[in-house]
Parts: C-alpha cells; structure tokens; sequence
C-alpha cells in the first residue's frame, strides 16, 4: 500500500491519504468485513466533518454568519473536494463490504441445505429437475380430504418458518396479556 499521497491528494494528511488509498479495487481485497466497517465509520465521519466545514465556510464567505476565527472564509472549494474524496472513498468501501456479506449469504444458505438436495442439483448440471405432470386421477379430490389435511389460519406456514413461529407466538403473547390487562379493569 502506498504511503505518500499523490499530488492531487495534497490537501489531504497522511492518515486521512492511508484511508483514501486503501479504498482503491487492489486494496479492498485485502480487507475483511471487521475491517471494512470500521474503515465506513472512520471514512463516513470524515466526509461529516468536511461537509459541515464547507457549509460553514460558505456561510461565512456570503457574511451570514460571523466567522470563527480572526479571518473570515474566502471559499471553500478545497474543503468541498476533501468531502468528495470522502464520499467516494465511502461508496467503494460500502459496495466491497455489501459484496462480502452477499457472498457469507449464499454460503450460509447452501450450508444449511439438505444434503439430499444438493446433490440432484449437482448431477442434473445445477438446474432443477423437470417438474412432471399429475395424472388426472390423483388431482380431483374430494372437498372434505382436503379440509381434514390442512389446517386453520396459516398454520402450515407456521410450521414452515421458524421465524414465523417465535413472530406468531410473540404477538399472541402479546395479545393475551392485553386480554388480562382489559379483564382487569
């Protein structure tokens, strides 16, 4: 990694240069989330900083505000520039870690497949299998089968869910100490 900032970086000091320059494709790479989000909070501050620099300084240099130290602002382009270095640094680290956490996703997610499954996808060259049509005997049933198989309210998607189920039992919980709360009064 380079240490020196280059020429047109020249406003910036050399921590604030490190920063910029360890956002650059060859640099990122080396990174770890841990270390991508600390980089987002330390670079986000920044461009905060400077963007609230710049629109003081604006406010001075028009004289609406009296300024904060014994010279008023004449400009401030070069502190609008930090701030745009910053914010470019800020997309380029935030596109890296949103990558990052997609790819941990779909690792988690073809982890946590059935075994079983994953390998028809395998053998049929990654795509799934062709889904074969029902005989026309076996799809018309009988009203009262189906109500006896299924259940009420969407239980069968609670069952499916795990987090539907700890959601439903929270509300329901919920919900029942409200019923006694009302009973009370």
């Amino acid at each position: 990694m380079r240490t020196l900032p280059s020429k047109r970086m020249s406003l910036l000091t050399e921590r604030e240069a490190q920063l910029v320059l360890s956002s650059a494709p060859r640099n990122l790479a080396e990174l770890s989330p841990r270390e991508l989000r600390g980089r987002i909070q330390r670079t986000r501050r920044l461009m905060e900083k400077y963007q609230d620099a710049a629109q003081r300084q604006r406010r001075e240099a028009l004289r609406k505000t009296a300024p904060s130290r014994s010279r008023r602002a004449e400009g401030n382009r070069n502190t609008l520039q930090k701030a745009q270095y910053f914010a470019l640094t800020l997309e380029r680290f935030e596109k890296r870690l949103a990558l990052l956490e997609r790819k941990e996703q779909v690792r988690t997610r073809a982890a946590s497949r059935p075994a079983s499954r994953r390998t028809t996808r395998v053998a049929t060259g990654g795509r799934k299998p062709a889904r074969r049509p029902r005989a026309a005997g076996r799809t018309a049933k009988a009203p009262g089968q189906r109500k006896s198989r299924q259940k009420q309210g969407g239980a069968l998607k609670q069952e499916r869910f795990p987090s539907l189920k700890r959601q439903v039992a929270a509300s329901t919980r919920g919900r029942r100490t409200q019923g006694r709360r009302d009973a009370r009064r």
